[in-house]
């Protein structure tokens, strides 16, 4: 490592420090104070970093002083006198001092630190020990120290997160990188390393962290819905993101940090929703995740799409576990057979116990038929007992991934529904981490003294948990939770990966391409009304919605027709509409189901309220309607016509006089599917065209002339409350 000229480029201000409080003045603490150093091999969770550092020995107090000066900066010979305590440096023979401006309590731990390769001199020859430490000194300093004194082979492309990255030296970016991977430092897109700032005591103790402890390293993914393959992001000039080649990427360069314990789970909801992973019932999804070597995964509400046979054979053939503790069968009252509740994988000495659970929600979030004699359990009090269980077989540590919702308020981070549920429920202890899934939001924090985490969906982000574990206990003492970013520039995407969605794509390429007709403007699921009178999202029918419901009222000369918002899931833009982009909208395979329907029940439907935005979002057709949001609910809407200005509801009446033929997709049929239970009192549904079929169809007809697709706002979802 030849770096010596670049050392006395960044010195900052001299620090008086080591004169004044000599040989014991390498302490730091958040709390400001001195702690006893009695020593314990089972340190309190919710300890700081400071005082994990100062049981462990790594940091001492001042003599004579409380305040442990934990602002302080810290100086190059404090931050190697602790980075000897931490790595155990031996003691090696020295014959002179290795540099000539050492005092003598500082000669040993710099000798020990130069035989180990950790410290070099500046380009004078000298080591100023004095000076305070800059953050890509740290970095070098820490960074050797992790890796045995040897500069770290590893991938720079995640100095990529930093804007000022140009500005680093070329000596320092190994380390800083190996560092950044290592959780010494937090990566924030488009944020700043500041290569030259000084460290601070605190800043030290959280650095000397990985010499401290074992650090486990839970990378997680969830909702990834067949996105098996890189797309470009809009907001960022159509930068590449996602895609399974990008996620193994990312985990090669935490293997090459943490290689024994790095642990790879994913949440559920794994091959439903891209035509690359449909057309193959998502084997091409399994056989990216195999070749990435995922430790487990959880059931999603969607893997039932395909059918419960096609998920058993899933589960069968599959190169990990995929875990559903919760899933019980009705006829026995007892957990199914054709899943395991729970693995147990070794890394590195520690045994590491996963459980999986399904969302209690999937049994209005799926299918009735496909989950018919099943229940979905709450998880709380089976994470206790499965707990107890794996820690009696041995397991060191106790992680669920699962498909719970999280959600996290935006001023006070608070994260709540499903995820911090568990958390809360199951306390401090039984369990050390928690993946989520299934709300598609980013969520990440702190519950119950629980790293929770849930890392939005489509490969879009990937979490990564932190453990740092007692070597000698074996215990959890500290963690810390982040969300990494999937952009490609951040990593060098896996071959093998690359090469297996490649195989899979030209396989599906000629149908995904065929183009079905032209769009003059972009179709979206954006509410008409959002962009008119301020509605909110998910606040009454957006553009696909009309037309999507339109296809299927045409395709089964229905009098009205209704579908679920989320059963939406993609956007098209102005242009070519391929059957792959068509697909990405309605990617489930739902098929048309037509009944009859009462006036009555037609309304029922209508103020049903959707679970995120807590208004009425069901999107139609064959009506206009009239609401009024300050009204309570059930009683919101005020008038309800068909198109051609038959009433069902006007004047606080319904119209008994007849009855209406209605069209809805077989998940909401059941009256079951997202609190629309209305639907399960029809009995005479049945069984039409698929629903992407026929919207291909209304397409063809709707453009056969030539023209090109151009929605306008109709004027059928009218909300009162926002025009007065």
């Amino acid at each position: 490592m030849k770096r010596s000229s670049k050392f006395a480029t960044m010195a900052v201000a001299a620090s008086l420090l080591t004169a004044l409080y000599g040989p014991q003045a390498f302490a730091d603490d958040s709390t400001g104070k001195i702690i006893s150093p009695a020593p314990t091999t089972t340190p309190n969770p919710t300890k700081s970093d400071l005082e994990l550092a100062h049981e462990k020995g790594a940091i001492s107090g001042y003599p004579g002083e409380t305040d442990l000066h934990g602002t302080q900066f810290v100086t190059r010979g404090e931050l190697i006198s602790m980075i000897n305590r931490a790595a155990k440096l031996a003691d090696v023979t020295m014959k002179k001092a290795p540099f000539d401006d050492l005092e003598s309590w500082q000669t040993q731990a710099v000798a020990n630190a130069q035989a180990a390769g950790i410290v070099h001199g500046t380009e004078n020859g000298r080591f100023e020990p004095n000076r305070f430490v800059t953050r890509q000194e740290l970095a070098v300093l820490i960074g050797a120290a992790m890796n045995g004194g040897a500069t770290p082979n590893v991938n720079q492309n995640v100095l990529n997160y930093y804007k000022d990255k140009d500005s680093l030296s070329d000596w320092a970016k190994p380390y800083i990188a190996y560092t950044t991977l290592g959780g010494v430092f937090a990566p924030t897109l488009d944020g700043s390393f500041n290569p030259d700032a000084p460290m601070t005591r605190s800043e030290a103790a959280k650095a000397l962290k990985p010499l401290l402890f074992d650090v486990v390293d839970v990378l997680s993914t969830n909702d990834i819905h067949g996105h098996i393959e890189t797309a470009p992001d809009k907001k960022r000039n159509n930068q590449l993101q996602g895609g399974m080649e990008t996620i193994g990427g990312i985990v090669n360069d935490f293997r090459m940090v943490n290689p024994n314990h790095t642990v790879v789970v994913d949440g559920g909801d794994m091959w439903q929703g891209t035509l690359i992973s449909n057309l193959f019932n998502g084997q091409s999804v399994m056989d990216t995740m195999a070749d990435i070597k995922y430790d487990a995964a959880a059931i999603g509400n969607h893997e039932f799409d395909f059918g419960l046979d096609t998920l058993k054979g899933n589960i069968k053939n599959a190169k990990f576990p995929i875990l559903g503790a919760n899933i019980l069968d009705d006829a026995t009252g007892k957990r199914v057979d054709w899943t395991q509740p729970y693995t147990i994988v070794e890394k590195g000495g520690l045994k590491i116990g996963i459980i999986g659970f399904s969302t209690p929600l999937t049994k209005t979030t799926t299918k009735s038929t496909n989950i018919e004699g099943l229940t979905f359990a709450d998880p709380a009090p089976l994470a206790k007992d499965l707990s107890a269980e794996l820690k009696a077989k041995g397991a060191d540590i106790v992680i669920v991934t699962s498909h719970l919702p999280g959600d996290q308020q935006a001023q006070s981070d608070k994260i709540m529904d499903e995820l911090a549920d568990l958390a809360t429920t199951t306390g401090n202890g039984t369990l050390d981490a928690i993946i989520g899934g299934h709300s598609h939001k980013r969520v990440v924090g702190n519950v119950n003294g629980i790293p929770v985490i849930e890392a939005q969906n489509w490969t879009l982000a990937l979490g990564h948990i932190q453990l740092f574990v007692d070597k000698d206990s074996k215990k959890v003492v500290s963690s810390g939770a982040s969300l990494l970013e999937t952009y490609t520039n951040l990593t060098t995407g896996d071959a093998e990966v690359r090469d297996i969605v490649s195989g899979y794509h030209d396989k599906v390429s000629e149908k995904e391409q065929q183009v079905i007709a032209s769009a003059g403007v972009a179709l979206t699921r954006t509410p008409y009304r959002s962009a008119i009178d301020g509605g909110a999202e998910r606040d009454g029918i957006s553009p696909l919605g009309a037309m999507i419901t339109d296809a299927m009222r045409t395709n089964e000369s229905a009098d009205v027709a209704f579908t679920n918002i989320g059963g939406i899931r993609a956007d098209i833009d102005a242009g070519d509409m391929t059957y792959g982009k068509m697909f990405s909208v309605l990617p489930f395979g739902n098929t048309d189901m037509t009944g009859t329907m009462t006036a009555k029940q037609i309304k029922t439907a209508l103020e049903v309220l959707d679970v995120y935005s807590k208004l009425p979002a069901l999107q139609f057709s064959g009506l206009k309607v009239e609401w009024d949001n300050t009204r309570p609910a059930g009683d919101k809407f005020t008038k309800i016509t068909l198109t051609d200005g038959t009433p069902l509801y006007v004047d606080g009446k319904f119209n008994e006089t007849r009855t209406f033929k209605a069209v809805t997709n077989d998940f909401m049929a059941t009256g079951k599917g997202d609190g629309f239970t209305v639907f399960g009192e029809v009995k005479d549904w049945k069984i039409g065209d698929v629903m992407l079929d026929a919207w291909i169809n209304y397409t063809k007809n709707l453009t056969k002339d030539g023209s090109k697709v151009t929605l306008k706002d109709d004027g059928r979802d009218i909300r009162t409350d926002l025009q007065k």
